[in-house]
């Protein structure tokens, strides 16, 4: 389980910094609607004992929220964090209607994504690894930091090298000859055996994992499952909240969300479809919404 830092003391300089900048940019976008910090977490860092020896510190924000009255631009999103000196890349989207996008300055990094419908724009940042006592480097990934469909791999905890020699194949070790075992490591000596030295895995290599919570594998489309659609929220964004509080069947709350906005059989819906960063397995949810009607060239229909 996730370990939630909220209010917490002690909350390392790097974290506050990353959070006021995110709410800054945000404001700056939406001045008239008050961003919301969807959730505040931590994610671990490892080395071969099971004790964590630093943490990162990340935030899910949303800017803005699907009753604005039109989006400022997915340029001027761009934009406004590189006016705060931020870095940016545009990623091609698999999804029409969605856009994605990175940001860096420094050692921080976030992932800017906005859904299709109009959908939801949100921010998730991270810090650098904080440690609790010397340290020991950067890993890779984290658990929320892989790329989906991967998930953080088991064995090195993202590092991507070998944790019996820390990657030092030919310092000695269990191998013999004065090797570690990964020295025949067809990735390479010093990589860790189970990734390749990626520090991740693929969805297809954690399909023991689903099954052993009765999950599904990923079917591949990238499209919203059509699931019962829930009540109980006035906005997609207090629902977007409700859902990163829950945990997939394995556990782990940690989830890449998407997200859309449509109108279906006289109502709206806002949709929510995810890929577990613990399983990989896929999840989504819907929710009705208070009756609004969508801009014809806003309108998605559902498949």
């Amino acid at each position: 389980m996730d370990e939630v830092f909220s209010g917490q003391p002690g909350t390392p300089e790097s974290a506050v910094r990353l959070k006021g900048q995110l709410l800054r940019i945000a404001s700056a976008l939406y001045p008239d609607r008050r961003p919301v910090v969807v959730r505040e977490w931590t994610d671990p860092v490892r080395l071969r004992d099971p004790e964590p020896v630093g943490h990162r510190f990340l935030f899910l924000v949303c800017a803005g929220g699907d009753d604005r009255p039109s989006s400022p631009g997915f340029d001027d999103v761009l934009h406004a964090f590189t006016t705060e000196g931020w870095t940016t890349r545009r990623r091609s989207s698999d999804h029409p209607g969605e856009s994605r996008a990175e940001a860096r300055r420094e050692d921080f990094e976030v992932r800017i994504y906005e859904g299709s419908g109009p959908g939801l724009l949100t921010f998730t940042g991270w810090t650098p690894v904080v440690y609790t006592g010397r340290q020991s480097g950067r890993p890779r990934f984290t658990l929320s930091t892989v790329p989906v469909p991967g998930v953080l791999c088991d064995d090195c905890h993202g590092w991507g090298v070998c944790l019996l020699c820390g990657g030092r194949a030919y310092s000695g070790g269990s191998g013999g000859y004065g090797r570690c075992v990964c020295a025949g490591n067809n990735a390479g000596p010093g990589r860790c055996v189970e990734c390749g030295g990626s520090g991740a895995l693929t969805a297809k290599a954690t399909s023991w994992v689903r099954k052993r919570y009765g999950l599904p594998d990923p079917d591949g489309t990238g499209s919203f499952p059509q699931v019962p659609a829930e009540g109980g929220h006035d906005s997609g964004t207090s629902a977007l909240v409700a859902v990163s509080e829950r945990p997939c069947a394995c556990g782990e709350v940690r989830c890449s969300w998407r997200n859309r906005l449509t109108d279906a059989d006289d109502r709206t819906l806002a949709l929510f479809a995810g890929t577990c960063q613990g399983c990989a397995a896929q999840r989504a949810y819907a929710f009705e919404l208070p009756r609004r009607r969508l801009a014809a060239d806003q309108v998605e229909d559902l498949p």
